[in-house]
């Protein structure tokens, strides 16, 4: 409440009554933030440019349906490209799949028969060259260790600050994996031809041949001839032991001699081969009738090569009357246990009496020579593994084969496995040296270039030692 007569300034009109005020005042007054020197912009490029941008979201609004049901078409009509595209390449597979089966059938005995007739050459030229290469391999690789330790660790570090491959990286990784799949499928068919194609890893590899350092011409022919004039009194006296020995032996079945029908036919010291599939087809009766008595198969190759005419060849020595033994061709660079189990595994169940202890085929490496990269040590102890593995599978000692150059060279000399069958390898010489421990070999592999009927081109040929008897007692 106030005094009368005293002023009160609330009291007082705001503005003046009948006052007038610029239409442009009254604009600045309520829009402020436009200038005092741009009359009528209110209706100029400000409203333009809002009315743009209104517009712009309306047409944004009304154009995303259209932009919907575009995308979709387009995936649609992708998915039906796609699709048709599959369907096309059944319908090409299908059609062409013939053709690659009569393809695959012609080539593989072409490529067989080609590789036949090069093994021997390449067999040769890597017998030739591994005196070469081998002590140059040997000056190299405690050189080669300290390069490889020395950049190990370096390699390492470069790995760790490389940043991760994005997505369109790897596919273009992935691109060019396909790329060297295909090319490395051509070099192996190139491989095949020239029967050198190596391990594991694996790596795909084919079955090496026997790459013994010791070189001579055959001279398997004399000591043929020595062998095979056999004393038939020497071996009907031994049947007639045997029968004294055991009278009610006709009655009684014996699971070792009884199903092996050749036992009156092996003579002392008795000729036998060795074959895998550079081999081909053999002709068994053949090679029964012209005096070997045994045969030893490739069975397997290092951790996925198996030979793939074992079958064949496996039973059709027995078939022929022969004995038969497994053979696997040993590459340390693998598990030695499961490359056990590979070579059991191929042989299946063996209890017929013709069958002789698996072998452990031990040799220089095929690609270059050398052993493995391993020392003795490692080699000792890989062979060891192996062998424990065959024991305790099959309860018998396998058969060890080696060369005296390997088992000096690879094996430092060894004698911790002279409890098992010797096979050795060593040509051109009246009588193996021994190595190794043992005090005899069972098995002497004295040429790779023998003559056999039955069999095209040059093949291995080995002397038991010891008479029949005790060849048979060797067979399950």
């Amino acid at each position: 409440m106030n005094t009368p007569g005293q002023h009160n300034p609330e009291e007082e009109p705001r503005e003046p009554v009948g006052s007038s005020e610029s239409a442009d005042a009254s604009e600045r007054r309520a829009n402020p933030e436009r200038p005092s020197n741009a009359p009528g912009a209110s209706n100029g490029w400000q409203r333009s440019a809002r009315g743009a941008e209104q517009f712009a979201r309306d047409t944004a609004y009304r154009l995303r349906p259209v932009a919907r049901r575009t995308t979709d078409r387009i995936i649609r009509w992708l998915r039906q490209v796609l699709a048709a595209l599959a369907t096309l390449t059944q319908r090409v597979v299908r059609w062409a799949a013939p053709y690659a089966r009569r393809a695959h059938a012609w080539l593989i005995p072409a490529i067989e028969g080609v590789q036949r007739r090069i093994d021997p050459v390449a067999r040769r030229v890597r017998q030739r060259l591994s005196p070469v290469i081998e002590p140059v391999r040997q000056r190299l690789a405690p050189t080669a260790h300290r390069i490889r330790d020395e950049l190990r660790p370096r390699v390492a570090k470069l790995r760790a600050r490389l940043p991760e491959s994005s997505g369109r990286h790897r596919a273009q990784l992935r691109s060019r994996s396909v790329q060297l799949t295909a090319a490395a499928a051509a070099f192996g068919v190139l491989a095949i031809l020239v029967g050198t194609a190596g391990p594991d890893t694996g790596e795909r590899t084919t079955a090496a041949a026997h790459t013994v350092e010791l070189r001579s011409p055959d001279q398997a022919q004399s000591d043929q001839g020595g062998t095979q004039q056999d004393s038939s009194s020497e071996q009907d006296s031994a049947s007639d032991q045997e029968r004294a020995e055991n009278p009610d032996s006709d009655s009684a079945p014996v699971a070792k001699s009884s199903p092996a029908k050749p036992a009156v036919d092996i003579p002392p010291n008795a000729h036998g081969i060795d074959v895998s599939n550079h081999n081909g087809p053999i002709q068994w009766n053949e090679v029964a009738a012209s005096g070997e008595h045994y045969a030893f198969v490739l069975a397997t190759d290092g951790g996925n090569f198996t030979n793939p005419m074992f079958d064949q060849q496996f039973n059709g020595a027995k078939n022929a009357g022969m004995l038969a033994g497994a053979y696997h061709f040993g590459r340390p660079t693998g598990s030695a246990v499961g490359q056990a189990d590979r070579l059991l595994n191929t042989m299946g169940s063996t209890d017929d009496g013709k069958t002789l202890p698996p072998v452990l085929d031990l040799e220089v490496s095929p690609n270059g020579g050398g052993c493995y990269g391993k020392t003795s040590g490692q080699l000792h102890s890989w062979t060891q593994s192996f062998l424990d593995r065959v024991k305790s599978k099959t309860g018998e000692d396998a058969i060890v084969y080696a060369s005296p150059s390997f088992w000096s060279s690879c094996m430092a000399g060894s004698q911790e496995f002279s409890e098992n069958p010797l096979w050795l390898a060593s040509y051109g010489v009246p009588q193996p040296s021994l190595f190794g421990g043992w005090d005899a070999y069972s098995f002497w592999q004295y040429t790779n270039k023998g003559s056999v009927p039955g069999i095209t081109g040059p093949v291995d040929r080995n002397l038991f030692q010891g008479s029949g008897s005790d060849l048979l007692e060797l067979a399950r």
